[in-house]
């Protein structure tokens, strides 16, 4: 798989602007840039990772949803990490190129990115 790194963190909130507020005035973080991704979020960088904030609401009907609470790892070799689990017959997401979603053996999503991907 190769060298991996904490890339983020996501967490569910109600209120994007409620948290804003929370994050950015009680705790002082800064928020970076976010792409337009179809729903109420935003990003905060931290060191050399970054908190996500995304506002509650289920994306997928069901099955694996990119909107869930779940942390991201930077893998070296996305591609050999997608063979292993097509061969290991594990479920997962793919949106686009670079990214894919996964649940741990205790139903935890797992976001794992390629390490040029730019979201």
């Amino acid at each position: 798989m190769g060298q991996r790194s904490l890339h983020h963190v996501s967490v569910r909130v109600d209120d994007v602007e409620v948290s804003r507020q929370f994050y950015e005035e009680l705790l002082g973080v800064s928020a970076i840039e976010r792409p337009d991704l179809g729903f109420p979020g935003t990003w905060y960088g931290v060191g050399g990772s970054q908190i996500h904030l995304i506002q509650h609401g289920k994306m997928m009907p069901e099955g694996i949803d990119p909107t869930d609470p779940h942390f991201a790892l930077e893998i070296e070799d996305l591609a050999a990490v997608r063979r292993g689990l097509d061969a290991a017959g594990v479920t997962y997401l793919a949106l686009g190129e670079g990214l894919l979603w996964v649940h741990d053996p205790d139903g935890n999503t797992i976001e794992l990115r390629a390490p040029d991907h730019d979201r």
